[in-house]
């Protein structure tokens, strides 16, 4: 057996909950005072029941713990490193294996490096025992919503989401390969990279030479996971394709990658159709002086100088139907366009710079519009495997690592924590990846100690209203005084489940005659 070490710390040992179920354990690395253990005091929020702000993250921390171990099976506890730090401006938080192993018992890809979480379970032993399996960050810098129950507030972000995603990295979802220099850790592949595959060169990464495995870094949009259960899961959890088609000249016409905006209505193919104009001046940071050509048509607009927001305010005083925004930087993907004003009531969308060009060069008669395709799926290629984030240029620590952010709807594993997520029930494809890399799911019903609930853990859609149950139970007993409290916590949690039609009626009174039995 060869391992290697990412990083490494001391770790303590909890007993397990659930048979089959993997026991996830978040070891507080936080110094007194701060981060989890933050003092500052505060109240009850969505079924979070810590009265500190310290508290409060931990019971997320081990909420997500237990949602994790109840999807994945393991004889052997996983534990994560848990703490918070500034890290800088735009990152929530980071997380990652702190050991690498080969060729151990139960591998089953030799000479390949699997994450010490997973080589554990496939093992059926602690393969560096005293050690945390995983390093976790987050920010001290964001004010995150603490509640359990996806109801986020404007400005905050949920840090349940942010959790269930870093944890989803350290458990496997990530390669071990420096994308900027095309190498892998000291020159042997990973499990991840035997399932990432570039369509422009047919080849996966590990069939390639450093050379290709660099330029394929930068393939946005055509590099992709083809594990058959990924593949099967997004054919069960992505919508249809909508396309930036270009229909005329003939010459360029094809389909383009497109951002969005924050701002004015969603572009679709019912809003978002029409010839494309030069706006005058290029920028659009002024009024346009060519309100004439512009009215009735799109307006394309080049990147910089002032706000996304007032460009798009620009071009709809001139009478414009729709705006492009095209990046002044060779960058891709396409930017998001960030801002706001609420008096916007045009669509705008962005293009690369390349793109961009070619829209511009081709003027006048260009003509666009966004297309649904339903026989393709939004995140995917055409034969339906799902995308992987490989932005030009690299990204380090989320280039490859992640599921690409044209994914619709937003999946958890995306290069950036999105407010249409919902991790405490749905956690998309991302089980589906991790069992192509050798993570065995626990795809029967969740307990209440020995007590079937007849309510599944994890369906073949990410769907994890079981693993909700199970994580729920946990913290009900935590928190109960006696078996009544505990009841009562667990009596409210059903009537919640069965008022968002998330269990029937049946599957309720099972929970609750389980519950009842806990602790006799």
């Amino acid at each position: 057996m060869n391992k290697l070490a990412l990083t490494t710390a001391l770790s303590l040992a909890l007993a397990a909950t659930f048979a089959q179920a993997a026991e996830i354990v978040p070891v507080n690395f936080d110094d007194p005072g701060e981060g989890y253990n933050d003092p500052t005091p505060a109240l009850p929020v969505g079924g979070n029941p810590g009265t500190t702000i310290g508290e409060q993250r931990l019971i997320v921390a081990q909420f997500a713990a237990d949602l994790w171990g109840s999807v994945l099976q393991s004889d052997v506890p996983v534990f994560v490193g848990a703490q918070f730090n500034p890290l800088g401006a735009n990152v929530l938080g980071s997380a990652g294996a702190t050991f690498v192993f080969r060729n151990f018992p139960g591998a089953g890809v030799a000479n390949t490096w699997y994450s010490s979480a997973l080589a554990d379970a496939l093992a059926g032993e602690d393969l560096q025992p005293g050690f945390i399996d995983i390093n976790s960050q987050f920010s001290s810098d964001f004010t995150f919503y603490l509640g359990l129950d996806g109801n986020t507030p404007a400005g905050q972000v949920n840090f349940l989401d942010v959790v269930m995603h870093e944890f989803g990295h350290g458990l496997g979802f990530q390669n071990f390969e420096n994308e900027a220099a095309g190498t892998f850790l000291s020159g042997i592949p990973d499990i991840y990279s035997t399932f990432t595959f570039d369509n422009s060169t047919g080849k996966r990464w590990t069939q390639m030479t450093v050379a290709e495995r660099q330029a394929s870094a930068l393939n946005f949009g055509k590099v992709i996971f083809d594990g058959p259960s990924a593949v099967a899961g997004a054919a069960l959890t992505l919508g249809p394709r909508t396309a930036f088609r270009v229909v005329a000249p003939l010459a360029i016409a094809g389909d383009l990658e497109f951002g969005t905006a924050s701002f004015g209505p969603a572009a679709t193919p019912s809003n978002f159709a029409g010839m494309v104009v030069l706006a005058s001046p290029a920028n659009g940071c002024n009024t346009l002086d060519n309100p004439a050509a512009i009215a009735g048509n799109i307006a394309i607009i080049d990147r910089g100088t002032c706000a996304f927001a007032l460009k798009a305010a620009n071009a709809q005083a001139a009478g414009a139907s729709a705006v492009i925004i095209a990046n002044n930087t060779t960058a891709n993907p396409p930017p998001g366009l960030g801002g706001s004003d609420p008096t916007i009531a045009i669509p705008t969308v962005s293009v690369t710079q390349a793109d961009g060009a070619l829209l511009k060069g081709a003027l006048p008669g260009v003509q666009v519009g966004l297309v649904v395709d339903p026989s393709k799926l939004q995140g995917a290629d055409d034969a339906g495997r799902p995308r992987l984030f490989m932005p030009n240029p690299v990204q380090p620590g989320s280039s490859g690592s992640h599921y690409d952010s044209a994914m619709l709807p937003n999946a958890l594993m995306e290069p950036a924590i999105n407010a249409t997520l919902f991790s405490a029930f749905n956690i998309d494809i991302t089980p589906n990846l991790l069992h192509d890399t050798g993570w065995s799911l626990n795809n029967g019903n969740a307990k209440i100690g020995d007590c079937d609930t007849t309510i599944d853990v994890v369906d073949a859609a990410g769907i994890i209203v079981g693993a909700n149950v199970q994580a729920t139970s946990n913290l009900c007993l935590s928190k109960a005084s006696n078996r009544g409290s505990y009841q009562s916590c667990m009596d409210n949690y059903k009537d919640g489940l069965l008022a968002a039609g998330l269990i029937t009626g049946k599957q309720g009174g099972k929970m609750m005659s389980c519950a009842a039995k806990l602790g006799k």
